[in-house]
């Protein structure tokens, strides 16, 4: 007997996944090693320990976009570089894992508490980000000093100088790369058009000149340099309220750059008596640009996109406006032809537009966004009482044109009911089922019927009056489906089908709501 194929075998999806995973682990590896060697060329009051750590916010960063699955990258890259740099064996694995835990508790607390890589778009979400950033960072700091200091790689006398020094190159790290790693991959392509690259690269080209002008070693040919620092704010302001998040963390990184720079050649604004002294100022520099700008930034987006969601409901508003009054100048002019005075037109005309204004208030009570079936039923039903109603069905959520339409359907269904039909009589009952119709074809369809029994024999009408037109003809054009009605002497039938996308927004089994009767709203 022929066995199952394997699922690794070539060119499965299988295979692919974990080659795809493999190079992912490798790429992140490759990249944090290349950073945290080059960032250790700064270390100064310990080997262990720079100032300047940006493999945080790359390992925050991919651990955020990819997921927990690279953390063996974070904890293996973190190995090596520790393990060819100083220590021990034993040192350099307590440090891995502060730096695996460090990035992976940050990831998990911001996909918990503050929307994932959606963080940078709001900003409570940026304050949330930069909170998590600062209480996670001490972790790496933690473990490394105190494994060190252990070991006798470390004086425990200068626990607080290395830790300092390492916890806020660490959540230096964090606050500036990864924005600028998430936003940049985030970023949908039609967001890098030629325009609005153009528009990115004017403002970094700013801040390249001002980096230049405030922070590299041509500053010491100014006299007062230290002023030119506060230059910053110009890029940075106009990235903030004038472009993107995106562009916003990208000027900060550049900015910050040109200041590392600076401080490395022993110029600039921020040079002090020691090289650690000089980070640590620098660092302040570094984290108080990157936050503030950023909130500024998410605020500014907030702002654009409520602008935008205002003006869709005005647009929106204006084309439902439209159709109502269409509507109404349709119910107006079909009352008016089949009545015979004015006393009757306004009690007929008052009637169906009392129906519609309570469709209405159904749906700007969920936001227009649609209603269930049951609550258009109750809305239609309670002026004639519910006692004699029963439903049966899965939970159907009708647009809002269907909730329109349907709800007059019902509305005259039930006028007709009370007067002619079973709902005149004690012993009269409706019953509303709706049901996926099996016959739909390739294009599922819905079956609503109305069923009256227990009422006097109906029988057709000699004339076909304007709720025969709305139930038969305007309705279910309306909703592109299509009605009959039967009349029998055990009751009145209506049947609706219609296309099942035309009708519902949401579907769902739900046997808890099918064939239980309404009850009047207290």
């Amino acid at each position: 007997m022929q066995g199952r194929a394997s699922s690794t075998a070539p060119g499965s999806p299988d295979l692919g996944r974990w080659l795809r995973t493999i190079l992912e682990i490798f790429a992140v590896a490759l990249v944090y090693v290349a950073l945290a060697k080059s960032s250790l060329a700064l270390a100064s009051i310990n080997p262990s320990a720079s100032p300047i750590w940006p493999p945080t916010g790359f390992a925050l960063a991919t651990v955020l976009l990819l997921g927990y699955r690279v953390w063996p990258a974070i904890f293996v890259a973190a190995f090596i570089v520790n393990v060819t740099t100083a220590g021990s064996v034993a040192t350099s694995l307590a440090i891995a894992m502060g730096n695996t835990l460090e990035s992976a508790v940050g990831a998990y607390l911001i996909n918990r508490w503050s929307h994932g890589v959606g963080t940078f778009e709001t900003p409570a979400g940026v304050g949330r980000f930069a909170a998590t950033c600062l209480v996670t960072t001490p972790i790496a700091a933690t473990t490394g000093v105190v494994s060190l200091s252990a070991a006798g790689f470390a004086d425990w006398s200068s626990f607080s100088t290395i830790w300092l020094t390492w916890w806020v190159g660490d959540l230096a790290g964090a606050l500036l790369i990864t924005p600028v790693i998430v936003l940049w991959t985030r970023n949908s392509a039609r967001t890098f058009g030629a325009r609005t690259l153009a528009r990115s690269i004017g403002v970094f080209a700013l801040a390249i000149v001002i980096g230049f002008v405030a922070f590299s070693p041509l500053s010491r040919q100014i006299s007062n340099s230290g002023a030119l620092a506060f230059l910053s704010v110009v890029p940075l302001m106009w990235a903030a309220l004038q472009h993107n998040q995106r562009d916003t963390a990208t000027t900060a990184l550049v900015l910050a750059v040109f200041a590392v720079w600076g401080a490395v050649s022993g110029d600039g604004p921020f040079v002090r008596s020691s090289l650690n002294e000089t980070f640590l100022v620098l660092l302040a520099f570094m984290i108080s640009i990157s936050v503030p700008s950023l909130a500024l930034s998410a605020h500014v987006a907030v702002r654009e996109r409520h602008e935008r969601h205002i003006e869709d409901i005005m647009l929106e508003l204006s084309h439902r406006s439209k159709n109502l009054l269409a509507v109404v100048q349709g119910i107006a002019r079909q009352v008016a032809q089949g009545t015979k005075d004015y006393k009757e037109f306004d009690k007929a005309f008052s009637e169906r537009i009392g129906a519609l204004a309570d469709m209405h208030d159904l749906l700007v009570a969920r936001h227009w966004e649609g209603a269930d079936i049951r609550e258009v039923i109750r809305s239609q039903f309670l002026p004639f009482g519910e006692r004699q109603l029963r439903t049966e069905g899965a939970a159907l959520i009708l647009k809002p044109k269907a909730v329109e339409h349907i709800g007059l359907v019902l509305h005259e269904l039930a006028t007709n009911a009370t007067k002619y039909g079973a709902l005149s009589r004690k012993n009269g009952s409706v019953s509303i089922r709706w049901r996926t119709d099996p016959h739909g074809g390739e294009q599922q369809k819905i079956e609503i019927t109305w069923q009256e029994s227990g009422g006097p024999s109906v029988a057709a009408p000699g004339h076909n009056g304007f709720g025969h037109m709305v139930i038969t003809q305007l309705a279910p054009k309306a909703l592109g489906g299509r009605a009959s009605v039967h009349y029998a002497k055990d009751g009145f039938t209506w049947t609706f089908v219609v296309p099942l996308a035309n009708v519902a927004i949401d579907v769902s089994d739900r046997s808890d709501l099918t064939g239980a009767p309404l009850r009047s709203r207290g």
